[in-house]
């Protein structure tokens, strides 16, 4: 914050045209935070259309400006006179150790839960195959350098954990209270997604675990023509259900 709208805007102030140049930087400014709206705004529709294709395709519009109102109204309360406070406090408890978290969750289930191998097949079914050397760099990244970074800077984040303070105010108690359960809130729905998946899978404790750990049946590109030899025959239980209803209308029809 300092940067953005203190030391920057004070040199340029001290060029030659200096409005221009201010103005040039701030609108900078808004066009990164709307890039960054976009991108915030197409995950959470994206995961409503995941959960509920047939009420987005119909009402898609109306929950998408939802969804914008919903955030522009949370959003009020860091343009209030003590909304950098409140800034400050998101920015030292989501700002790093959520994308972190979620970065680690993500690079278990890519390289040890789906397969990193298996992972790179589907690539090389998508640009082709690679020389073994071709892999070697990404294969050092996804299994050793990333999840051992990512890893020590999670721990020497939460070993270095200081009380935030704005200048020289420290927050009070219950400000890093409500630090803690934002932070929580962004990261507690991904166990608890994946217990409720355990929870619904069959079998005991332990092949609901490795059900749960395996691509479902379905897995591959939506589109038939992307298959390739790979995913030519997998199970489409929607094609396969829409084959079932065909084939109980043609028999029920009079001879």
């Amino acid at each position: 914050f300092d940067l953005a709208f203190i030391a920057y805007p004070e040199a340029l102030a001290q060029l030659p045209g200096g409005p221009f140049w201010s103005v040039l930087f701030f609108f900078m400014l808004l066009t990164l935070g709307l890039d960054s709206q976009f991108a915030s705004i197409e995950t959470i529709t994206t995961t409503i259309q995941d959960l509920f294709p047939k009420v987005m395709k119909k009402m898609r519009v109306p929950i998408t400006l939802g969804c914008c109102l919903v955030l522009f109204f949370l959003g009020l309360i860091c343009v209030t006179q003590a909304g950098i406070y409140w800034v400050n406090l998101i920015d030292h408890f989501c700002a790093g150790w959520g994308i972190l978290i979620a970065a680690i969750l993500e690079i278990i289930g890519v390289v040890w839960i789906y397969g990193g191998n298996r992972f790179i097949d589907d690539i090389e079914m998508m640009i082709g195959a690679k020389r073994w050397i071709f892999w070697l760099w990404w294969r050092t990244c996804w299994f050793v350098i990333t999840p051992i970074l990512l890893m020590s800077i999670l721990i020497w984040s939460v070993i270095q954990f200081r009380r935030p303070k704005y200048g020289q105010i420290p927050y009070p108690n219950w400000g890093v209270a409500l630090g803690w359960c934002m932070i929580t809130f962004c990261i507690i729905w991904i166990p608890v997604m994946a217990i409720i998946n355990i929870i619904q899978a069959k079998g005991n404790i332990f092949q609901r675990i490795a059900t749960c750990c395996r691509p479902a049946a379905n897995w591959g590109p939506y589109l038939e023509k992307h298959r390739g030899e790979r995913y030519e025959n997998m199970s489409d239980s929607k094609k396969e259900t829409n084959h079932e209803i065909s084939n109980i209308s043609d028999s029920r029809k009079p001879e």
